[in-house]
């Protein structure tokens, strides 16, 4: 039996596991301390989010990376990936699940598919392509757009 695929997702699993820690240490650390960053990033990190998003455009680099996830800290009170699947193949770490995140400001919590690519060298993230289901829902949620109100919860 080719346990490949096994593997594959194991090794997958341990890589977002030690990126989701890292990036809520360094959200507790009140982006102080780049230790938890260092273990699961590539010094040279790109993050590519949505230009619909509150925190759009590239961000290179650890002090970039570290703005991106005290700009997500101060939007969301609480967020989280869950029903988390993934693969590992060569250097390409493909993941799928449920984004569920809670508004710091309005409170409202959006639940809806996510997925996200990532490029990997060294057992380290260097470049990450997230991809959200409805960023018109997330805008929403964040008081930002008018939408169908009945999609939020």
């Amino acid at each position: 039996m080719d346990n490949t695929w096994s593997d594959n997702s194991t090794k997958a699993m341990e890589i977002l596991d030690r990126m989701f820690s890292a990036e809520m240490e360094f959200m507790r650390s009140d982006g102080n301390d780049l230790s938890g960053i260092t273990s699961a990033f590539h010094p040279d990190i790109v993050v590519h989010e949505p230009a619909s998003l509150p925190y759009p455009g590239d961000w290179c680099g650890y002090e970039e990376l570290g703005k991106l996830f005290n700009t997500m800290h101060n939007t969301w009170s609480s967020i989280n990936v869950e029903n988390m699947v993934a693969t590992l193949d060569g250097d390409t770490l493909f993941m799928g699940g449920t984004l569920v995140a809670k508004a710091r400001q309005s409170e409202k919590e959006v639940q809806l598919p996510f997925a996200q690519i990532l490029k990997i060298k060294d057992d380290l993230v260097i470049e990450a392509f997230p991809y959200y289901f409805d960023t018109s829902l997330i805008n929403a949620a964040l008081g930002h757009t008018e939408i169908n109100k009945s999609a939020l919860s």
